[in-house]
C-alpha cells in the first residue's frame, strides 16, 4: 500500500479551530498523538460528498470527520462559540442557565437528603429510558411504610429574570421496574404552573416547558405514592 493510501503521523492536541473552520488549531492543552491518515469516502443518503477544509482520520479505532462538513451534510449549522467553548449544531438557543447551576434557596421534606444535581450520589449518570443526562436535577425517595405519601421540594429565588422553564422528566432506569408511580409540579411565587402526567419506570421522558415569566421563587415539587423506592429526573432543566 503506498502512503498516498495510509499514512501515519502525530496530530497535536483536539483540532477544534481545524474541524469546524479549517483555519488555525486552538486547543487549551496540547497532547501528541499518533492517528491513521486513510483515504475516507463519506457518503450521504447514498451520494458521495467531499469535505472541502479538513480531512478525517483514525485514532484508537474510532473514525473522526471533519465537524462542520459532517454537520452541513445533513442540512446542519455549526457555529463556534469561543466565550463559552460551546460548538452548536442547529438551532442556537438563547441565554440559558442550568438549573443545576444555581444556587437553590431551600429544600424540604425528602428533598434534604434525597435532590442530587447532575448525577447520583454514586457518581452514576441520570438515564431515563436510555437517554443520559450530563446536566439535570435528581430526586431519590426511599420507601417508607410509615407513610401513605411522601413529598420533596426544592425552590430557587429567580427575581424575575427569567421567562422559561424546560427539561426532560422521567424516572431513572435504575428504577425502572418500581411500582411507584409519582409527579412533579412546579410553582411560581405560591401558584400552580404545571402538573405531570403520571410518572412510571420504563417511560420516555415527558417535554416539560413551563412559562415562569415574572417569577420571583420557583418552586419544584416531587410526589409518589411509596409503593417502593423510585427516582426522579429532570434532565437538562434550565431556565432562560
Amino acid at each position: 500500500m503506498h502512503v498516498s493510501d495510509k499514512l501515519k503521523g502525530l496530530v497535536t492536541g483536539l483540532l477544534i479551530g481545524t474541524m469546524i473552520t479549517g483555519g488555525a488549531a486552538y486547543a487549551a492543552t496540547s497532547t501528541k498523538i499518533e492517528v491513521v491518515i486513510d483515504n475516507l469516502k463519506y457518503m450521504v443518503d447514498g451520494v458521495q460528498m467531499k469535505p472541502t477544509t479538513g480531512q478525517g482520520f483514525i485514532y484508537q479505532g474510532t473514525t473522526y470527520v471533519p465537524l462542520r462538513f459532517a454537520a452541513e451534510a445533513v442540512g446542519k449549522e455549526v457555529t463556534w462559540e469561543g466565550k463559552s467553548k460551546t460548538i452548536w449544531i442547529g438551532k442556537k438557543e438563547g441565554a440559558f442557565k442550568y438549573l443545576s447551576s444555581i444556587d437553590y434557596a431551600r429544600a424540604e421534606g425528602v428533598a434534604v437528603d434525597g435532590l442530587r444535581f447532575d448525577k447520583w450520589k454514586d457518581g452514576s449518570s441520570f438515564i431515563v429510558a436510555e437517554n443520559k443526562y450530563v446536566n439535570g436535577i435528581g430526586m431519590y425517595f426511599p420507601n417508607d411504610f410509615w407513610n401513605k405519601a411522601l413529598s420533596g421540594t426544592v425552590d430557587y429565588n429567580l427575581n424575575g429574570k427569567y421567562s422559561k422553564f424546560v427539561g426532560k422528566i422521567g424516572v431513572d432506569d435504575i428504577y425502572k421496574n418500581s411500582t411507584s408511580v409519582g409527579v412533579i409540579k412546579i410553582f411560581g411565587d405560591g401558584e400552580l404552573l404545571y402538573t405531570s402526567t403520571d410518572l412510571i419506570g420504563g417511560n420516555l421522558p415527558i417535554d416539560l416547558n413551563v412559562d415562569i415569566t415574572g417569577v420571583l421563587k420557583l418552586r419544584i415539587q416531587f410526589e409518589f405514592n411509596n409503593n417502593q423506592d423510585i427516582a426522579f429526573v429532570i434532565g437538562d432543566a434550565k431556565v432562560s
